[in-house]
């Protein structure tokens, strides 16, 4: 697997991979639906300090992942990651996760990840915690997950 930077941006591609609404939520909550592309070209925007990745396996496009700026600039927040779901269940979020936080640390001299997740995707809350993911914060559905680097 690897992760390649989405540049220039392509919110196109992102559209066609992430066909299903339900998908499309639980990927970003706030996701206009049908697709919009100029909400998420807005939220993508690298001039903000983000960071969009297609994410491969072998030659097959399999995913979309994003490291996005935080408050503390030792501090990276894991945003938008999706896994096709025909891909899904075979360790490749774990190795994703493995991925961007080598790229986090190596790159941008991050120090820590946080990321959001609503407590009911619960497959993904259980691959961040086999990543070393723990809980700080919770209100509502929505979580919060850190792990130090």
């Amino acid at each position: 697997m690897v992760i390649v930077e989405n540049c220039p941006l392509d919110t196109v591609i992102l559209e066609r991979m992430i066909r299903n609404p339900e998908d499309l939520n639980l990927v970003w909550p706030l996701a206009h639906n049908p697709f919009d592309h100029d909400q998420w070209r807005e939220v993508l925007d690298p001039g903000r300090g983000i960071i969009s990745f297609w994410v491969y396996e072998g030659e097959s496009l399999i995913g979309h992942a994003a490291l996005d700026r935080a408050e503390d600039p030792h501090t990276r927040v894991v945003r938008f990651l999706y896994i096709l779901p025909e891909m899904r269940n075979r360790g490749m979020g774990q190795k994703l996760l493995d991925l961007l936080e080598a790229y986090a640390r190596d790159r941008l001299q991050a120090k820590r990840l946080i990321l959001r997740v609503r407590n009911f995707n619960e497959r993904a809350i259980a691959c961040y915690r086999k990543c070393g993911f723990t809980e700080f914060f919770r209100e509502g559905t929505l979580m919060m997950m850190e792990k130090t680097l």
